[in-house]
């Protein structure tokens, strides 16, 4: 046995046996750090709701709990046990959930302007949230170690926790913990996953069932997926990358103006994609052997796709990276386009390089974590100086594998087995227009590449960029879409 390979399996065997650990422990002790009440309106009607903010302890090992979990439920008071329980969490890694809570899915809602580049209030605008998704389902808002009010101590194992697997055991500890303090057990659980936290939720898929065989999740939902990294990541070799980009480029380009009038920026990504998996692939896949008037085809098709002109393609192999077309496409203008949220611009700086630093919708992002504080003090939380809405991890990320030129990382295997083993259980997917960080086309490859029975997943593209709920309109289409999909899993 190789070295490697002799720590892979003393690292298996010790989750193995924490998994065992804690599926015959019982519920780990809560610290409920605040509990409030509060009516809210569903439908036109009065709901009661109980929330619970605390943490809960976690282990990396067995019978070793060094760090702990955050979480903030919402329940409606008198509901039944069996009420479905929607999981959920925001990404980074290092990311509590402030973004969800207060974009989407909690109690309030932080509204921002609605025409991109609009100036921002000074102070965020937090107002009771108008379609709230409490009348179908009770939330449980999960924040790893490290965010939120969790903790992880100097003497906690930095290798689990800031692991994909570690990552996920630690959130299904808290998830199960929850479900027994609360008699929630036999309630079905969906998990809802942002960004990273899309990887978080399909390795929760397998790390809920390795803690206690009897749990087990209905559904996952994916909000701007990152499951094929290697396709998001876009590595330079790697020419499907630059095929599932195209879509997106296109639609980008289309709002800008950038593409031959009339231009729907939906309809300018369907003909990117018609074009990307057939003559551009081909195109990319003949490389330095393509004809030379076969070149200057697809360069011109690309530059009308794109609004990149056809000699930039040309000159670069017929290719372009997100980051370079966020420099390129308005460069007349001078200006640098969002890498989460295209629809948002910002001064080109004189010196711009391959690679753009700061993004034009962070100060959108920002506007979620003013409004924390002020969220949490109205859900009774009489301090809430100690909620961490960022916590970068400090060093490397463990994607799993290793560092062999073999590795993969099928992010996407836990629910394609679980689809395959519960014909009732489904995935959503959700992808923005304008998101240059995960783009529609990858999300499209992902399906397109798995086993997935039709009838077991939806996929939704929405008129906005990777945090689709910050666009009204697609906030209202979501928050309906994740009805619809919960309430179709119950009423069987």
């Amino acid at each position: 046995m190789t070295k490697g390979a002799g720590m892979a399996s003393k690292t298996i065997a010790g989750w193995l046996l924490l998994a065992s650990a804690v599926a015959c422990a019982p519920a780990t002790a809560q610290t409920v750090l605040a509990r409030s009440e509060r009516t809210v309106t569903i439908a036109r009607q009065p709901v009661r709701i109980a929330t619970e903010i605390g943490t809960v302890p976690v282990a990396s090992a067995a019978g070793h709990d060094d760090a702990t979990a955050g979480y903030i439920s919402h329940v409606r008071a008198g509901g039944a046990t069996e009420r479905p329980v929607l999981v959920a969490f925001n990404g980074g890694p290092g990311a509590s959930s402030t973004y969800l809570q207060l974009g989407a899915l909690g109690l309030d809602h932080v509204a921002v302007p609605q025409v991109p580049g609009a100036p921002l209030p000074p102070a965020p605008t937090r107002a009771p949230n108008d379609d709230s998704l409490l009348d179908t389902t009770d939330l449980l808002f999960v924040d790893p170690p490290g965010t939120g009010f969790s903790s992880l101590p100097a003497g906690a194992d930095p290798g689990s926790y800031h692991s994909v697997h570690g990552d996920a055991l630690a959130a299904a500890q808290a998830v199960r913990a929850w479900l027994v303090a609360h008699g929630r057990t036999h309630a079905p659980v969906y998990i809802l996953g942002e960004s990273y936290g899309t990887i978080r939720a399909a390795a929760m898929v397998d790390a809920l069932r390795e803690i206690d065989p009897a749990m087990h999740a209905a559904g996952v939902l994916l909000l701007g997926q990152a499951l094929n990294m290697i396709e998001t990541a876009q590595r330079p070799d790697n020419i499907v990358s630059y095929v599932v980009s195209l879509p997106t480029l296109a639609a980008i380009a289309c709002y800008h103006g950038k593409l031959a009038k009339p231009c729907d920026p939906a309809h300018a990504a369907d003909a990117a994609q018609a074009f990307a998996g057939t003559a551009y692939l081909h195109a990319l896949y003949e490389g330095r052997n393509i004809a030379p008037a076969e070149k200057q085809r697809v360069a011109a098709q690309l530059a009308a796709l794109s609004g990149i002109p056809a000699a930039y393609y040309r000159a670069h192999d017929l290719r372009i990276s997100k980051e370079r077309f966020r420099v390129e496409l308005l460069r007349a203008e001078g200006k640098v386009i969002g890498r989460y949220d295209a629809r948002y611009t910002a001064p080109r700086a004189p010196d711009a390089g391959p690679v753009v630093g700061s993004d034009a919708f962070s100060a959108v992002s920002r506007q979620y974590e003013q409004a924390m504080p002020a969220y949490l003090r109205a859900l009774g939380i009489a301090d809430p100086s100690g909620y961490a809405v960022l916590a970068p991890p400090k060093g490397s990320w463990n994607y799993g594998g290793d560092t062999s030129p073999f590795t993969d990382w099928p992010f996407l295997d836990p629910i394609e087995k679980a689809a395959a083993a519960d014909p009732h259980f489904r995935l959503f997917v959700s992808s923005g227009l304008y998101d240059l960080t995960t783009t529609i086309g990858a999300a499209d490859y992902l399906i397109a590449q798995s086993n997935l029975p039709a009838a077991q997943y939806t996929v939704e593209r929405f008129p906005a960029g990777h945090v689709s709920y910050s666009d009204e309109a697609s906030r209202h289409r979501l928050i309906a879409d994740i009805r619809t999909f919960i309430a179709a899993g119950t009423s069987r």
